[in-house]
């Protein structure tokens, strides 16, 4: 479908040219995770989790540990209001209702590994 209205095109051409999630209008989201973005993917393969990047639109990359129900995962979070600070955290469902375990915060100015050994530990408690 060939869009028309002028109005329209603007939108979408403005929304193309736009980095980060749709309230991010400045990018600050996308440049916050690249700087880490290397150590999340390696621990994502290392630990076997499938990796979603900016879930949900949000300013979270969350690696799915538990099977096809995705039962168990652990989210790497930034907010802007702490813009230096990633948050992990573990999460798994237990009776139906998702159990959150806050595992540590992650300075962007540290070595990476310790990101990894974040993430790793947030793993082994979301499928405990």
């Amino acid at each position: 479908m060939e869009l028309t209205v002028p109005s329209l095109l603007i939108k979408r051409n403005y929304s193309r040219d736009v980095a980060g999630t749709s309230w991010d209008k400045l990018g600050q989201v996308e440049a916050a995770f690249e700087a880490v973005a290397p150590a999340i993917r390696e621990a994502a393969k290392e630990g076997g989790a499938r990796l979603r990047e900016f879930h949900n639109e949000d300013p979270v990359w969350r690696l799915v540990a538990g099977g096809a129900g995705g039962d168990a995962y652990v989210d790497v979070i930034w907010d802007e209001s702490k813009p230096e600070v990633f948050t992990v955290r573990s999460v798994r469902w237990v009776d139906d209702r998702p159990q959150t375990d806050p595992v540590g915060e992650f300075p962007r100015d540290r070595d990476q590994a310790e990101l990894k050994a974040l993430i790793a530990e947030a793993l082994a408690k979301a499928t405990a």
